[in-house]
């Protein structure tokens, strides 16, 4: 279905001697990205720590815009990349960023996917933050010390990127269109996430238009990269935990944050599973609190059960360590257990953290 790609990123700013176009004042953007302190050295892109396919993507793509309006950009990642980045990535045949898990002070960088120190590249306090672009609520790192942020409570920070794409009035090659696909179905789940929003939808069905990818084959898609998503083979639980996990630092306190999911019938063994192994992500990251939502897959019932067979069914919250309990059980009542919370929504960690922070912050 589709044609192997590949979009090469890497360490040097002399390892790509192709042309890059010259920065044009033709809109507002541009004449603003003329002003920021670009230095002479390489500008490094980066999504969240433990990045998943949107961090992954949203780097990527954000770096060829820059790169097609000028400005020498390069895309990395601080950690290893999950299963289903890895999955997608071999699918649509494009190349991942390269590791570079650090900088030195003063590197200028460009943030996708998070706005939170803890999430960040080590170093990026004392580098030269020239950019963000990102769709969660703002964090620590604050909007206003950066000279640009665009930031919209949207389901994916790639449509965010495919609309900055289009106000340029900037061509998207198949292989770039390919990158910001994956991210969008990843983060939205194809459209089904609650914080999708309806310009998630424009771009997606832009996206699979050009690429001429049909609703059916985005749907079987979504199916296997959630399921590489949540394929546990061969990893101890702590890994299992830190599949798909983030840092947070509120009011001093330091909260990590893990996001999975399990079927129904295996819940009560899964959730012993994982919250014996949150001592150990304690210790290992050095936090005093650590949380983690687990999707409750049930069977589907529905006409695209073939397509989906499983689907969410409220989500679990489990807990670990002091003012944890208090602080789950006022955002979601009773725990059903020492350690474990329950609601009938289906809610993200996107949704959770913000409730987190305020009762932290009270």
């Amino acid at each position: 279905m589709v044609v192997a790609m590949l979009f090469t990123t890497s360490c040097s700013k002399n390892d790509d001697d192709s042309p890059m176009p010259q920065p044009s004042p033709k809109t507002e953007f541009a004449t603003l990205l003329q002003s920021l302190n670009w230095g002479t050295d390489t500008c490094y892109i980066y999504g969240h720590k433990t990045p998943d396919v949107d961090a992954v993507a949203s780097a990527l793509s954000y770096a060829t815009l820059m790169r097609k309006m000028g400005y020498n950009c390069k895309a990395k990642v601080s950690s290893q990349m999950n299963r289903e980045t890895a999955y997608i990535a071999g699918v649509f045949g494009f190349q991942l960023p390269e590791l570079k898990p650090s900088v030195q002070p003063f590197t200028r960088l460009i943030l996708t996917d998070h706005t939170d120190y803890a999430q960040c590249v080590d170093g990026a306090r004392e580098a030269v933050i020239l950019q963000k672009i990102d769709h969660h609520v703002e964090g620590d790192i604050s909007d206003s010390g950066i000279p640009f942020v665009r930031r919209e409570m949207i389901g994916s920070t790639n449509t965010i990127i495919y609309e900055m794409f289009t106000e340029q009035g900037i061509e998207i090659d198949d292989t770039t269109a390919r990158i910001m696909l994956a991210g969008i179905i990843s983060d939205t789940r194809n459209l089904t996430k609650a914080t999708t929003a309806r310009i998630d939808t424009v771009a997606l069905l832009a996206l699979t238009a050009q690429l001429g990818i049909s609703p059916d084959s985005v749907a079987h898609l979504d199916q296997y990269m959630n399921n590489a998503a949540s394929d546990y083979t061969g990893m101890t639980d702590t890994e299992i935990f830190l599949s798909d996990y983030k840092d947070y630092e509120i009011g001093g306190i330091r909260l990590g944050f893990g996001s999975l999911e399990c079927k129904q019938a295996d819940m009560d063994a899964f959730i012993d599973r994982m919250l014996a192994a949150m001592p150990q992500v304690m210790q290992l990251k050095g936090l005093h609190m650590v949380v983690a939502k687990i999707d409750n897959k049930v069977k589907n019932t529905g006409d695209d059960s073939d397509v989906h067979p499983y689907i969410s069914d409220g989500t679990y919250f489990i807990y670990y360590g002091e003012g944890t309990q208090s602080m789950a059980e006022s955002i979601f009542g009773p725990s059903l257990r020492t350690g474990v919370c329950y609601t009938t929504d289906n809610l993200s960690r996107k949704q959770i953290v913000p409730q987190i922070t305020e009762v932290l912050s009270k």
